[in-house]
Formats: structure tokens, C-alpha cells, sequence
């Protein structure tokens, strides 16, 4: 059952009173706008979803794609419910605005995959303060919008692609052990990192398509600041060989490996 899209694990139901429930029992939900004509029918679906699905079994992913909806706000509660209901993974994707009232804190959210939203002042707050297990953060192809810090001293893994950062943001997360910056689109110095004493691996990539950023390069950004304790550092910069590798004098003392590509 967790193969099928979520409309086609309900209509399973019909099979057989042995089928009749268990739909309900999956320890996932997948709400994807693809699979319906309208928003109104969209919205119907996931609302009795929730309201019908077995309270009691908890969550291990929840899956929500609205692209090609009118209201970005229907899912809030969906999002809320996927939390309140103890779920591991939680991955949003499509044009939604979230801000400190989408997100609750949570004792058992080890990964967060946000794809395609704007992201407000607030919401990073409950997954710095009060999502005690949180590991992996994705942020993929987002907006930041006043947004200062991600710090987290659960976190382990975070990317960051694609994605448009309009203030300063300070990345501190002292348990990270791999990051990866990619792409970013943001003024000069932006993008800070520091107490970031367990990073393994990190790759950073300042090639951006976004021509109108023409002082993004290696040398304006004080990303670079905490990322000394890297074993293995991944970079490609807009700069010629010898200037990117001149660039890195002052952090490699402590690197073991580092592979630079100019781009």
C-alpha cells in the first residue's frame, strides 16, 4: 500500500471488509494537488484524510505537494496534524508561505525537506528551540525572508540549493557533520557559518545562475569563516585556480583534503 498514491491506498477500502480500515493504519500521508482536478476537491480529501485516519499509529513520512493550488494556507493543518501526530519526516513542496504559526515543536521530527516556499520570520524557531531530534534540514530552491539564524544542536546534515536569501543568515550548529551550500542567491557576505566544530564534509558552490549577483564570488562571502574543521571541503567558485586557492590560505591549516573547481 505504501507504493500507491494516497487516493488510490483509500479506494482499497472497497477490496473487502478486511480492507475496509486499513487504509487508515499506514504510518504515512501523501497529499499531492496532481491527483485531483480542483482545489476544493483537494482540500476535502486531505481534511477527511486526516479526520478519518487512525490516531493512534504514529507517522513515519508525510508528503505535501501543493503546486497548483489557489489557497497556500490549506495545508497548515495538514503540516500541523503531521506533527501533532509524531511524524519523522515531514517534506512540503510548492508555493506556500511559512512562518513561525506553520510549524509545532516536536519530540520525534528527525527530518524537515522544504521545497519551492517562502519562508518567514519565526518559522525556524521551533526547529532550532524545540525539535530536540531534528537531523536533516533541506531547503531546496526557498525563499528566506528575514530569517537570521539556523542553529540547531541536534542537526547533522543540512543543504541549502538554489534558494534566494534576501537578509543575513548565520548557520551555528556545533553536532553538523555535513553541509552543502549550493548555488545561493544573496548579497555579498550573507551567508555566515560559525561553531561548526564537528563538520566532516562540506561542498560549496558559488556558481550561481542568477547573473545579476556578479560579487558572489569566494572572496565576498564569510561562509568559508567556519568551515576550518572540515576534513574534506568541496568548492566551486567563480575565480581562477591560483586566486581560489590563495583564498584558502587562511582556513586549510586544519583541512585534511580540499578540492577547489573554478568555475
Amino acid at each position: 500500500m505504501s507504493f500507491l498514491p494516497m487516493p488510490e491506498a483509500v479506494r482499497t477500502s472497497l477490496l473487502s471488509r478486511r480492507w475496509r480500515n486499513l487504509w487508515s493504519s499506514t504510518p504515512y500521508i501523501r497529499i499531492d494537488d496532481q491527483d485531483f482536478m480542483d482545489d476544493g476537491k483537494l482540500k476535502k480529501f486531505g481534511d477527511r484524510l486526516l479526520l478519518l485516519r487512525d490516531g493512534s499509529t504514529s507517522l513515519d513520512e508525510a508528503w505535501i505537494s501543493v503546486h497548483h493550488v489557489a489557497d497556500r494556507t490549506m495545508c497548515y493543518e495538514w503540516i500541523r496534524h503531521a506533527i501533532v501526530h509524531k511524524a519523522r519526516l515531514l517534506h512540503v513542496s510548492g508555493f506556500v508561505l511559512l512562518d513561525g504559526t506553520a510549524m509545532f515543536p516536536s519530540q520525534h521530527l528527525k527530518t524537515v525537506r522544504l521545497q519551492y516556499n517562502l519562508l518567514r520570520y519565526g518559522f525556524f524557531r521551533p526547529l532550532n528551540c524545540d525539535c530536540p531530534v531534528l537531523e536533516h534540514l533541506e531547503l531546496e530552491h526557498c525563499g528566506l525572508w528575514d530569517l537570521k539564524e539556523i542553529s540547531s544542536r541536534s542537526l547533522k546534515a543540512l543543504r541549502i540549493i538554489g534558494c534566494h536569501i534576501f537578509d543575513d543568515l548565520v548557520i551555528c550548529a556545533s553536532n553538523l557533520t555535513h553541509v552543502s551550500i549550493i548555488d545561493p542567491s544573496c548579497d555579498p557576505g550573507a551567508i555566515v557559518t560559525r561553531d561548526l566544530s564537528s563538520l566532516v564534509t562540506a561542498s560549496v558552490s558559488l556558481t550561481s545562475r542568477f547573473h545579476y549577483y556578479k560579487r558572489n564570488t569566494i572572496t565576498d562571502h564569510r561562509l568559508l569563516d567556519g568551515l576550518s574543521h572540515a576534513t574534506t571541503l568541496e568548492l566551486h567558485a567563480p575565480l581562477p585556480e591560483v586566486q581560489t586557492s590563495s583564498s584558502f590560505h587562511h582556513i586549510h591549516t586544519s583541512l585534511d583534503e580540499y578540492i577547489c573547481f573554478p568555475s
